[in-house]
């Protein structure tokens, strides 16, 4: 473990690009504080996470994710396989919210919505809302101070292709099998990454940090959220700014610590996905093309 590395903390309130930009190019992932709202609209988001997630399962698979094109609905994927992990999630990708009148309508641009609990569609637009604000500002802070073209901004912020997930990583009440982990060393595909974590003890998300690779445990301060750096922004940045690597580690089965669920919410923001980007001056990327490609990579749905 590397001992000396550790994670920026950045009231966003007072942090300027290029303060942020070199948190980002040192590290890969920081942690964002000064947040307008996002405790409130937060708690509300957990709670009807937790109340869905605690659904028979009959119930969830009415909004199972059927194996095809994007991720979304409900993912059992402690049933997808030999490279299951022990966890389930619901994912939601909403569209632009230009042309929407108001909240709810935008709810509604989205068709996989459970009928139980009945406020889980208000809960996580509103958050989504405060999500997809904040890629915005962040992209425009890291864009001036990288002196990125102008041109391409709008693809990153109202053109922006983005998804809101929440993971329930299961109590492993008896010991996982051989090799099994709550999740695998990765980057993310996409632009920036938003997010939130349960402190859990005795294990959980660890990021690979400092001169000598080493993990390093992911502890978050309070009312703050993770801002972590993925492949398409590596690229966009003309390779300063790294993917930040990271893991979710199994808990410690030690006699004093409890196996119980752990709940992560994230953001994942992408540039729009018939964008390109340039891995080197001679080669550019379909988004598209990566992100379908990674997600292949990751897990499929069983049918």
């Amino acid at each position: 473990m590397s001992e000396q590395a550790h994670i920026p903390v950045l009231d966003l309130s007072t942090t300027n690009g290029a303060e942020l930009v070199a948190s980002l190019r040192s590290s890969s992932c920081v942690f964002l504080t000064g947040l307008d709202t996002f405790d409130e609209d937060l708690a509300a988001l957990l709670a009807s996470a937790r109340s869905f997630f605690a659904l028979p399962e009959r119930e969830k698979m009415r909004v199972r994710w059927n194996g095809t094109g994007h991720w979304q609905g409900w993912q059992p994927v402690y049933g997808s396989g030999p490279a299951a992990s022990p966890m389930e999630r619901f994912e939601v990708a909403l569209p632009d919210p230009a042309g929407f009148d108001d909240l709810s309508a935008w709810a509604g641009a989205f068709q996989q919505w459970p009928d139980e609990p009945a406020d889980m569609a208000v809960t996580w637009t509103r958050y989504y809302r405060s999500m997809r604000e904040l890629a915005d500002r962040i992209v425009v802070m890291i864009a001036e101070a990288l002196r990125l073209p102008e041109a391409d901004l709008p693809a990153w912020t109202e053109l922006q292709h983005s998804n809101l997930c929440v993971n329930h990583y299961l109590a492993q009440l008896e010991p996982p099998r051989p090799g099994a982990i709550r999740a695998g060393a990765h980057t993310d595909m996409g632009g920036l990454t938003f997010l939130w974590a349960e402190n859990n003890p005795g294990g959980g998300l660890q990021a690979q940090l400092g001169p000598d690779g080493g993990w390093v445990p992911v502890v978050f301060p309070p009312d703050a959220l993770l801002l972590q750096a993925g492949d398409l922004l590596h690229w966009w940045s003309g390779g300063l700014i790294p993917a930040n690597n990271h893991r979710v580690v199994n808990p410690a089965r030690d006699p004093g610590i409890e196996q119980t669920d752990r709940y992560s919410v994230v953001f994942f923001h992408h540039p729009d996905l018939d964008a390109t980007v340039a891995t080197d001056p001679a080669i550019t990327v379909s988004a598209r093309a990566h992100v379908m490609a990674r997600q292949r990579s990751s897990y499929t749905i069983e049918t």
